[in-house]
């Protein structure tokens, strides 16, 4: 099984596209090639979890998303996440936090992730690894050895894998 994380996919959201000039005609494209994406790296039986703002579009539309990828997902609601918890599991959601989530230390793999939309601070000693979203493609913001950008922007338009158990 193996483990990944996105950010910041706003399916359905056509201001993005203007916002972080993503190279897309129309929000169909932009959508239909994330979907392609995710779908072909992750597995039915793999996790992935979105660090927020997943989409601005009808529940009926972000339903039909949800369903059409692959895996099992948990999401960390971001800032234009702004309904319920309740309504993200109505979506297909598996899981669903307003709040950041420790994630990791299985036998596989000791290391621990802190999975938060926006970026945390953390000290080169801390024994935590921040995977984060919400700066899209802002330059200030570069991986480093206690954090990642994981935004589509800065992934492809595809999930990060960033561990795999046996």
């Amino acid at each position: 099984m193996k483990h990944f994380v996105i950010s910041d996919t706003h399916f359905g959201h056509r201001d993005i596209m203007g916002y972080c000039n993503r190279p897309f005609a129309d929000t169909k494209e932009m959508d239909e090639l994330m979907i392609a994406r995710w779908n072909e790296v992750v597995g039915k039986d793999d996790v992935v979890i979105h660090l927020g703002d997943f989409g601005l579009a009808s529940k009926e539309y972000l339903t039909d998303v949800v369903s059409r990828l692959n895996g099992k997902k948990i999401l960390i609601l971001g800032n234009h996440d702004e309904e319920s918890e309740q309504y993200y599991r109505d979506l297909g959601f598996d899981t669903v936090s307003r709040y950041p989530i420790l994630y990791g230390g299985t036998p596989d793999n000791c290391g621990y992730y802190l999975m938060s939309h926006a970026p945390l601070l953390l000290s080169e000693t801390t024994p935590y690894f921040n995977f984060y979203g919400h700066v899209h493609n802002d330059s200030k913001y570069v991986d480093t050895s206690t954090s990642r950008c994981v935004c589509v922007e800065k992934t492809d338009y595809r999930p990060y894998c960033f561990f795999e158990t046996k």
